[in-house]
């Protein structure tokens, strides 16, 4: 049977309950696996941030990654750096590092910023849903990186990511909302 072909992908359906939340903290890395159904032309990342009363200079890093073993590793990124100024909601496009065509299959999407002016700067992701509160059991789903970084790493050891908690560097339960358009 030959495979779908997407033109979108989220991560989160916007029809979900969606909230504005902080950031996930500077140089906290945040990775989600997701399972992609379709193969997907991957060059282009959208989020929706929210700019609130004062300006801010942001950095935000997106990194695709694939689990072999124990071991994620980077196959695609992007990263943006830009200023806001102004109050509301604001898709952010980014264009990935190298066009590449991703398969159907469990894949994991990390995400980071850095800013000035943190405060003041929140991004659309779940409500955080009480089955993401907690730690759980089994191979790697989802969590965060131990510790800061500021860049994305090439290769991360699954043993180095927390596998969330209510402890921990960016907001354990935050999976922000993330669409890959062809």
């Amino acid at each position: 049977m030959a495979s779908v072909r997407l033109n979108i992908y989220e991560n989160i359906s916007l029809f979900q309950r969606g909230a504005l939340g902080g950031l996930l903290g500077v140089g906290s890395l945040h990775i989600q696996g997701v399972e992609i159904p379709g193969s997907i032309s991957f060059n282009n990342i959208q989020l929706v941030l929210s700019q609130g009363h004062t300006s801010a200079s942001i950095t935000i890093s997106f990194g695709l990654y694939s689990l072999t073993g124990a071991t994620l590793s980077l196959a695609n990124s992007a990263s943006r750096s830009f200023n806001t100024n102004a109050n509301g909601l604001n898709w952010i496009t980014f264009a990935t590092s190298a066009t590449q065509d991703i398969t159907p299959g469990n894949w994991y999407l990390g995400l980071m910023s850095s800013t000035s002016g943190q405060n003041s700067m929140s991004i659309f992701r779940n409500a955080g849903f009480a089955f993401s509160q907690g730690a759980y059991g089994g191979g790697f789903v989802r969590g965060f990186l131990s510790v800061s970084t500021s860049v994305l790493p090439g290769s991360i050891a699954t043993s180095d990511m927390s596998k969330e908690g209510l402890s921990g560097t960016g907001g354990s339960n935050a999976h922000p909302y993330i669409l890959i358009s062809a």
